[in-house]
């Protein structure tokens, strides 16, 4: 009977665990705070800068 309740604490545990590491994962890659972006809202921020300096005949 006791295993039982251990098992259900340490699925609790972990699903916190989980449940804190995607937020702060999702914090951090996608946050869209100016000036504080997130490291692919940054990185496509920079793409679509890339691609609009584009001149056709520079090379």
């Amino acid at each position: 009977m006791n295993k039982r309740g251990q098992i259900v604490v340490e699925y609790v545990l972990l699903l916190v665990l989980a449940v804190s590491l995607a937020a702060l994962l999702v914090s951090r890659l996608v946050s869209r705070e100016e000036g504080n972006e997130g490291i692919l809202v940054a990185k496509w921020q920079n793409i679509l800068q890339v691609i609009a300096d584009d001149l056709p005949d520079k090379k």
